[in-house]
């Protein structure tokens, strides 16, 4: 996907997530957000859209987090935050380099990430939607192309980033493959937490497969890997589940 296409995710997912908390109870739970409400996420949302402007626009750090507006105001702040993000990636030059808070990257870095962060943020709103009206309505997918972008970025990008707090091991593999998009990866743990990442089919201790959209929803801690199709080590994805905390 180039910049145009992950503007118009991140345009139609944050309607989405916006339609979602405006036909919740602020206060319900989002279960795929332990100890968070609609309304935090919410706010998340925004705050998250008006710090990365400040990145794009080259004040990195020094730009404030406001704190959200309480109660229903909340959703046209949000809304305002979703303004600001969009006219901010509409400058980004993909052929330049671009600072983030993961040293510089190529300038789709941003784009991206807040199409997936805010694809991620609907569906949470979606399921909390889906618990507190008891409708048993599941969230729709993530974009299937997105989502394997956004497993790319996870393991090239997110889990080194964080990996203090990553999936150690010794040599174990762990092979993910999307059933419906381009998308296979084996992760080698090792003793650091940054799992040696390579796009190859090959055998592995545990390999777990379905479509693009599960495949990360899983791999970011929102469904259980029962969703999946999985063959060997499962007590792998457990691992998984247990050390990484997106």
């Amino acid at each position: 996907m180039n910049r145009d296409a992950h503007l118009s995710s991140l345009r139609a997912s944050g309607e989405g997530l916006l339609a979602a908390a405006a036909a919740a109870d602020l206060a319900w739970p989002v279960p795929s957000c332990p100890g968070w409400d609609v309304e935090r996420l919410v706010g998340h949302v925004g705050r998250v859209h008006r710090w990365t402007a400040g990145w794009v626009a080259h004040v990195h750090g020094n730009t404030p987090m406001d704190r959200p507006p309480a109660g229903p105001a909340v959703l046209d702040w949000a809304r305002d935050g979703l303004s600001q993000i969009e006219v901010a990636l509409a400058s980004v030059d993909e052929a330049t380099v671009v600072p983030t808070w993961t040293g510089e990257r190529p300038g789709r870095f941003w784009p991206l990430r807040m199409a997936i962060e805010t694809a991620l943020h609907r569906w949470d709103a979606e399921a909390a939607v889906a618990l507190g009206t008891l409708s048993g309505a599941a969230p729709a997918p993530l974009d299937a192309e997105l989502a394997v972008e956004g497993i790319d970025e996870l393991f090239t990008v997110l889990v080194p980033y964080r990996a203090s707090d990553g999936i150690t091991g010794d040599g174990e593999t762990l092979h993910f493959h999307a059933t419906d998009a381009d998308g296979e990866w084996v992760l080698t743990l090792r003793p650091d937490g940054a799992p040696a990442v390579e796009h190859a089919h090959a055998k592995s201790d545990v390999a777990a497969k379905g479509p693009a959209s599960d495949l990360l929803l899983f791999l970011c801690n929102r469904v259980p890997a029962d969703r999946l199709q999985a063959f060997g080590d499962t007590a792998l994805l457990d691992r998984w589940t247990a050390a990484v905390k997106l």
